[in-house]
């Protein structure tokens, strides 16, 4: 009788970010089966950094992720397999005007990297970055394309984010089409949802409350309880003073990790 082995999920690893010295760039997209794509980009309107996937797919998106019917909310993105912190994407869309809030949509604001150096980060700006006063040049619309980091959901009121742009932006100004970076924060467990932060405005101009997205067969990053922060932060204080905690006034000590959290949650929500 013969036996069966079960295969082994894809041992996937982190793309290097493009730079603008790269004569050709590696498409960053994987099969489904986790094989990375061998495929070479190279400019597609003399922008210094190309969308960094091939034309396959770019049309068809990397297989590493998957795009899932939502119980709720339309649909979803999710990991197809198991991927790994610092995983690369790439949102991309035509370059045009921003439609109506109360037409839906799924285009971002878009920012042309500089034409020399492909890079968004200018130190003559303050912050370092290229702002929308300095540099917005329309929005990229993913609509009638094969992008499918536009069904990003973003996290709800008891959720986190797990990728995140980089502000990293493909093209060149006026061109016809443009992308953006992002990159996953930790791992990603299998047919576990991808979200990022839309931010707050995003909302309160649609005038659409925010909700928790996962569900039990696409779950989503939870944030951690009260209970939990405020325990690993006594934690923290212990371990930065264990010599002096005896002589704390410890409902001092309460009041000022009850503090603490408040602001850890004010800075999460804006993160």
């Amino acid at each position: 009788m013969l036996q069966t082995t079960k295969a082994l999920p894809p041992q996937v690893h982190p793309q290097k970010r493009a730079k603008v010295s790269d004569q050709s760039i590696q498409c960053w997209a994987h099969s489904q089966t986790g094989k990375r794509c061998t495929a070479k980009v190279t400019s597609r309107e003399g922008e210094p950094i190309p969308i960094p996937y091939c034309e396959r797919h770019l049309n068809s998106g990397d297989g590493a992720l998957k795009v899932v019917n939502h119980p709720f909310f339309g649909k979803a993105l999710v990991a197809r397999y198991d991927l790994p912190a610092k995983y690369r994407m790439a949102y991309w869309g035509k370059r045009g005007r921003c439609k109506n809030c109360d037409v839906e949509d799924r285009a971002i604001s878009y920012y042309p990297p500089n034409p020399i150096t492909g890079s968004n980060i200018d130190p003559k700006i303050p912050g370092g970055r290229t702002l929308k006063r300095h540099n917005y040049n329309g929005v990229l619309n993913p609509g009638d394309t094969g992008d499918i980091i536009q069904y990003a959901a973003c996290p709800g009121p008891n959720e986190k984010q797990n990728m995140r742009s980089t502000f990293q932006y493909f093209g060149l100004r006026n061109g016809d089409i443009g992308g953006l970076e992002f990159v996953t924060l930790v791992p990603v467990p299998k047919n576990t949802q991808l979200l990022h932060w839309y931010g707050s405005g995003w909302w309160e101009e649609r005038g659409i409350k925010r909700q928790d997205v996962g569900t039990k067969r696409y779950p989503a990053p939870l944030r951690d309880a009260p209970a939990k922060k405020k325990k690993r932060l006594c934690e923290e204080v212990v371990a930065d003073d264990e010599c002096t905690l005896e002589k704390v006034d410890l409902k001092e000590l309460t009041k000022s990790i009850g503090v603490e959290w408040a602001n850890r949650e004010e800075q999460n929500v804006d993160s």
